[in-house]
This record gives C-alpha cells, structure tokens and sequence, in this order.
C-alpha cells in the first residue's frame, strides 16, 4: 500500500496578535493568497485605506474584548464597579466613607442666673476654613441627646467653666428631604441628593395623607439579622427598606422599596422621605485644637475646641483592599473563631487600619487597632464600642474581646546629605525630608515590622542632586543609652579615643545590626528626626 504526500502541518495562528498592527498585516497576507495582481501597498491606495480602516476597527473590538474579560475575575478587575459586583455575589459589600469623631472641650460663661447650660443635639462646630488656599472648614455635630448641666458644678477655668468629653461627628443632619412621590410600582428606588451618606443614619418616612409611617431600614430585603439574632425574611406585608450605595469613589447612595414577594410595594401617591447623616473621610481627621468655631452660637458657650486629633475618618474603601480581604472575608463566613476571623472582621467593621490580634487566655482575644487617618492616633472610645458591638454577634460564645490601642515606637534619625553643585541645598533638604518622612509614615508600618538602615541610605541616595548620604543617628527613641561603667572601662583600656565610635554603635544612635525591632503590638512613627545638608566640597572620600 503506497502512501501518499504527507500532509502540510496545519498554519500556526498566533491568537494574541490582535493589534492594529498585527490585523493589518494579516489581512495583507491574505490579499496576497486571493488577489495576487493586487501589488499596491501605497498610503494613496484605496484598498489599503479599506485594509486599515478594518485593521483599526479590530483592534478597537479586540480592546473591548480583553476588557470585558479582565472585568470578570477579581484578580484583573480594574473598574470599581466590577470589583463591587463581584463581591457583591459573595455578600462582602464595599464600605462608604466613615466619619471622624472628636472629644470637645466646651468652655462656658460663668452663671449669673439661672446655672444649667443645654447643649442641643445637633449643634455643629467646625475648623477654620483657609480661603487662600481653598480649603473649607470642616463641621462636627453633636448627635447625643439634648445635654443639661450644672454650671457651678464644672472646674473653672480662667473666667469660664469648662465642659469635658463633649463628642461630636464629622457629618451634616439632612432632615425630612423628599426624594419622590411612589407610583405603586415594585422596587422603586429614589437617590439622595447629598453625599456620602453615613451608614447606619437613614431614616425613611411615608405620608400618606394621613399619619406619617416610619418604615424599617434593613441591610438587605431578602433577609436580615433581627436583634434577638434570628435570621428574618421581608415578607410581602414587610415596611422593609434598603439602602444601596453607587461604585462611585464618594459613593451616592439611593434607598430601595420592596417589589411586593420581599418587602411592601409603598402605595401609589405616598410621598416619600428621608432623614440621613451626610459626612466622611479622612479629612476630617483634624489635628488638635483646630475645632473652635461655633455654628450658629449657642447661648451660654464662650468657646470650643478639641484637645485631642479627630479619629475614625476613613475613605471609600479601595478597590485594592477589597480584592485583598474580600475573599478572606467570605473565608471566615462572619463568623470570629481564629485569630485571622478578628482581624478580618475588624477591617470589615471600618474606622480602623491597622490591626492584630493576639490570644492573651483560652477564652480572651486582645484587639490591637490604629485608627483610620494619615497619622497616627488613639482610638477614641465611640468606635471601640461600635467594634465591640460589631463582634458581639460574630464572637465565639464564652470567648471576650477587649479593644487596646497599639504603641506607638518613635523613631529618631539624623542624616547628613552632601548636595551636588547643580542642586539648590534647600530643595535638597525638603526632599530628604519627605524621603526621611514617608519611610515611618503611618500608611508604610504595620505591628511589628521591624525598620532597616539600609532603607534609609536607598531612599536618600535614590534623590536626584543627593551626592552622598551619612546617616549618624538611626534609633528609638526609648533605647537605653551607653551605660556609664562601659565609658569608664573604655577609658582604662586607653580606647578613650574610640569611645565616640563605639558609642554611636553600642551607645544606641546605630542599631547593632542595621536593623530596629518593633514589638508585636508596636507601630513605628516619626520621632526626632533631623536631616543637614552639607557643602558639597566638604564631601566625604
């Protein structure tokens, strides 16, 4: 039996040339296999003006296509919505914005009649607003109930009376806004018109003509967590509403009605109306003593400020966080029973950034959490106690959990920085400065990770105009310091001359090996940091 030619190997098709460049050629390719007369490949030819026009058309499709794909993995996502969406089918829901509280001093005039001074809720106080450089102030409300004192009963201070421990949130009360009229359709949305929205805060309000109806607020319409902690369903008669938040970065938020199987249809012709919190970010994260103005004035306050930094604001959460502890969160589902669960589940409550957990029994769990901001700070105590109860319904029966704060390890160091000629000194040093800065900044530490000279040198000698760097003083700032018999040990040996060396080294200014440890429940932030720029003829060789 003879055999035939052997078949041709099939074409190689090389499936990711789907570019501009790539169609074209290919199409070139073909023409010449079907219209082999047709040899002009000039920009003047129509058929090349047809071959390229259908080449950049592909390569607008095949971009689309890529995108699309990417969209449906979390790992490649790239659009917020997407990530959101995709969590959302796992129940993990992006956090909004969350506001900063703040403990205020309130100093008050000194009675002259009637003693009691009332503090309404609501009351607002705001920081300073800078119009020279476009930055507006930033409103703090007192949402506790009204507040009657004794004004002879307070410490005195100077010609007032001071009011301790007064806390305020970093939001706007928008009462009774009316956002639509129902039509009596089902699952009828209606947006709010001022943002972000603080969760928890909505309240929703029906007037039908008659007695105004308060209907529940719920996290979802197909079922929620009562407060005895029983799973309920929304049911057809349900005066259930929800509350969904946009992929926007400040998220709008819209309230939801039921669609008659979960949740009650709202009649047609009810007017609909919505009382929320309106505030969030960690720009309300202020500093001390910035708080001091009164709006409007109430009767009987001379002044107001905040002794201590605002805490707990916190931005919409990131796209990259939730693609990081989204999954760990559907992991632990809810539930806190390893020391990994807490830690999610503390992220997943918001207002805090950093965080660890640690066993100190066979029934305790220790919290250690930093607070949500640009720098470091105390949790202040509101949002303990709403962590607290976050993981009362998540918490292992018989097991405690108790909230600390971290330590905080300040980090000294001094650098010596040699310029080069072609470089302004000054601008040299606020650049080292920031360099300096950012590596103990409070969004580059975490618990326990330790902090490497060698990271110092890389980021100074990676400036543009920075010559050559010394850095004489790398440390903490509770090292203990060269004890006085070594000195004198020094000195009886005749290595007197060495002692400034050996004190640099053993003496604390220079961690032995490079390298400074941080404790577990320790966070390094900036100490005393100096940073010299010297004449760079005096450069060392």
């Amino acid at each position: 039996m003879s055999g035939g030619p052997a078949p041709s190997p099939p074409p190689a098709i090389a499936y990711t040339d789907k570019d501009f460049a790539s169609l074209r050629d290919a199409m070139f390719e073909l023409a010449a296999l079907r219209f082999p007369e047709w040899t002009d490949r000039s920009s003047a030819d129509l058929g090349v003006l047809l071959v390229e026009l259908v080449a950049y058309l592909g390569d607008v499709v095949s971009y689309h296509q890529d995108r699309l794909a990417s969209e449906q993995f979390l790992a490649t996502a790239v659009e917020r919505r997407s990530v959101q969406d995709l969590l959302h089918l796992i129940g993990y829901e992006l956090h909004p914005p969350a506001p900063a509280t703040a403990s205020l001093t309130l100093l008050l005039d000194e009675p002259t009649g009637d003693p009691t001074f009332t503090l309404a809720r609501g009351a607002t106080f705001e920081t300073t607003a800078d119009p020279s450089s476009g930055t507006p102030s930033v409103p703090f409300t007192y949402l506790g109930p009204d507040l009657t004192v004794d004004r002879s009963t307070l410490p005195v201070e100077g010609r007032l009376r001071r009011l301790d421990g007064v806390i305020a949130t970093n939001c706007r009360r928008v009462l009774d806004e009316r956002v639509g009229v129902s039509t009596g359709e089902p699952g009828q949305q209606f947006a709010l018109a001022q943002t972000p929205v603080v969760p928890g805060s909505v309240r929703v309000s029906l007037d039908l003509g008659g007695p105004v109806e308060e209907w529940d607020v719920r996290d979802d319409l197909l079922f929620h967590v009562a407060d005895d902690l029983t799973v309920v369903t929304s049911g057809p008669t349900s005066r259930d509403v929800t509350v969904r938040y946009g992929s926007e970065l400040v998220p709008t938020a819209r309230i939801v009605f039921g669609d008659g199987t979960y949740g009650l249809i709202p009649p047609s012709g009810a007017v609909v109306s919505v009382s929320y919190l309106c505030g969030g970010g960690t720009r309300a994260n202020v500093a001390a003593s910035t708080i001091t103005q009164i709006k409007p004035t109430v009767p009987g306050l001379s002044r107001v400020t905040n002794p201590l930094p605002a805490t707990g604001g916190a931005d919409a959460e990131s796209i990259e966080h939730a693609r990081a502890f989204g999954p760990l969160a559907f992991r632990s589902g809810d539930r806190a029973v390893t020391l990994s669960d807490y830690v999610t589940i503390a992220r997943q409550a918001g207002g805090v950034t950093k965080v660890r957990a640690h066993s100190s029994g066979w029934n305790r769990v220790d919290l250690y959490v930093g607070a949500e901001g640009g720098a470091f700070a105390p949790v202040d105590d509101d949002t303990k106690r709403r962590l607290m109860a976050y993981f009362e319904p998540r918490r292992m029966v018989g097991t405690s959990v108790r909230i600390k704060d971290a330590t905080a390890v300040p980090i000294d160091m001094t650098v010596e920085v040699w310029c080069e000629h072609f470089r302004e000194p000054t601008s040299v040093l606020d650049e080292v400065r920031r360099a300096v800065g950012d590596l103990v900044a409070y969004r580059n530490v975490e618990f326990g990770r330790p902090m490497y000279l060698s990271k110092v040198y890389e980021a100074v000698e990676a400036l543009t105009g920075v010559a050559a760097a010394n850095v004489s003083r790398f440390r903490r700032a509770d090292a203990a310091p060269l004890p006085d018999r070594l000195s004198g040990r020094l000195q009886a040996l005749g290595l007197g001359d060495f002692q400034p060396a050996i004190d640099v080294v053993i003496g604390g200014a220079l961690p032995a090996f490079g390298r400074i440890d941080i404790g577990e429940f320790e966070i390094a932030v900036p100490g005393d940091i100096e940073v010299v720029v010297l004449d760079s003829v005096a450069r060392p060789r």
